[in-house]
């Protein structure tokens, strides 16, 4: 599985958004803050914006969709367990 962050952008329906994001990655999506989420799963940034429904029509909000490379920097421990445990995922599958 690919990892993808997910960037709410100003004016977008907040509650919209959030609900699409659990919806489409119960299992597999992580929240970092208002407005931004950690998702694991399968495809290009762009299937995961269009199954979050901020493409093609704005369905449920703006939002920039980024698919990591890599990673580093400082954060909650969890947070590295999360992106560690569904890096390896990606590798394994």
């Amino acid at each position: 599985m690919a990892i993808f962050a997910i960037i709410q952008q100003p004016g977008a329906n907040a509650e919209k958004l959030q609900s699409a994001v659990e919806a489409a990655f119960p299992a597999t999506m992580y929240p970092i803050g208002a407005g931004v989420w950690l998702v694991a799963g399968a495809g290009t940034a762009q299937d995961v914006a269009n199954r979050i429904g901020v493409t093609p029509d704005g369905a449920s909000g703006s939002a920039i969709v980024l698919e990591a490379a890599s990673y580093f920097g400082r954060a909650n421990p969890a947070v590295w367990s999360w992106i560690k445990s569904n890096w390896e995922a990606r590798a394994v599958g």
